[in-house]
């Protein structure tokens, strides 16, 4: 394997994972190349009406002859693409002419990776960590191959001489299914005098534009009388690499709560279902997208039913540590065992023989 090229095409805009995906294919002993990413300098408002479509297909166009321009150089034995990166057909036909074998891993699901249930054909194989994409035909008798995003162990470990200082804490996004059931949260940490904080890149108090000023005043006045006792807890930006696993390692109970924007679209477990676990904290999750994981509500984890569910959960493990550390300890051990990133990746190597 050591002698097997691989083009890899990343995705500058998640960078850490691209990354960690990348340094996985090293240590399995691959020689890995990485393309020019065309740096993307957006149009202003008033262009984006008058050409927005031939804007975009010239950026595309300029970064497919990269791609075409690295594989020319490097020669590559396979192609390595995530969530379909800025691809067109232009390289797309390209590869398929030259019989080179292309695999994609789907990092969202493939409904939601820039035109990949368009250009699904063209690949050989096909790996997505959302389940239900496991239901796509894309060649005949060949489907989208189910792979958990698992966890990077050199970003993602405990530290058990930390005192914990958080009671809970949440990072993430925040749709109205997460708000509503963090608002709730906050309410019962408010009442019982905890310690709570919610890492989010919402923009609530950076005003990056002028003309975005209107906007956010609004957005602003609009969260304080919906979610008052949640916005006593938030930190407005984000947190990534040591930052984020200090703050999981400094609280008793994180929780993980998936977003509900597309249903049916996000019914495996997200890639901090196991980051957390990697490092030994404490993890509550809502219910239902564990099922097709080795993971165990009770035993590595725990699951949570309704609003009122979680927060009689919250409250009782708060109350039992030694349990609380049980089965933190239990979750950590089997994401070593079977969920850590490299073990995953080693799953799609398998298939460049």
């Amino acid at each position: 394997m050591s002698n097997k090229k691989i083009l890899y095409i990343g995705t500058p805009s998640i960078l850490l994972y691209s990354d960690s995906i990348k340094k996985c294919f090293e240590k399995l002993g691959f020689n890995i190349l990485e393309p020019e990413y065309i740096k993307f300098k957006d149009q202003n408002r008033i262009q984006k009406r008058i050409s927005r479509k031939k804007f975009l297909t010239d950026f595309f166009h300029s970064q497919n002859i990269a791609y075409i321009e690295a594989a020319k150089k490097f020669n590559p034995d396979y192609v390595f693409v995530l969530n379909n990166s800025r691809m067109s057909e232009e390289f797309l036909q390209y590869c398929n002419t030259y019989k080179l074998p292309i695999f994609m891993y789907c990092i969202d699901s493939i409904r939601w990776c820039d035109k990949a249930l368009e250009h699904m054909h063209y690949y050989d194989e096909i790996f997505s960590y959302e389940p239900s994409d496991a239901s796509i035909e894309f060649k005949p008798h060949k489907f989208v191959k189910f792979l958990p995003l698992g966890s990077d162990n050199e970003i993602y470990k405990p530290n058990d001489s930390i005192n914990k200082f958080y009671d809970l804490c949440f990072v993430g996004r925040l749709d109205k299914h997460r708000l509503d059931i963090l608002e709730s949260v906050a309410k019962y940490v408010y009442e019982n005098n905890l310690k709570f904080t919610v890492f989010t890149s919402i923009q609530l108090f950076h005003i990056p534009s002028i003309w975005l000023l209107p906007k956010l005043l609004v957005r602003r006045l609009k969260y304080n009388y919906k979610y008052p006792h949640l916005m006593k807890y938030i930190t407005n930006r984000p947190i990534l690499g040591k930052e984020l696993v200090d703050l999981y390692n400094n609280s008793k109970i994180c929780l993980n709560i998936h977003v509900a924007t597309h249903a049916g679209m996000h019914t495996g477990p997200n890639p901090r279902t196991f980051e957390l676990l990697g490092c030994k904290t404490f993890e509550i999750i809502d219910e239902g997208h564990i099922d097709k994981t080795l993971l165990k509500s009770g035993t590595d984890l725990v699951e949570f039913k309704t609003v009122d569910d979680l927060v009689e959960k919250i409250d009782f493990y708060l109350k039992n540590e030694t349990l609380r550390n049980k089965i933190a300890n239990q979750g950590y051990l089997k994401v070593k065992e079977n969920y850590e990133l490299l073990t995953l990746i080693e799953q799609i190597a398998k298939h460049m023989s």
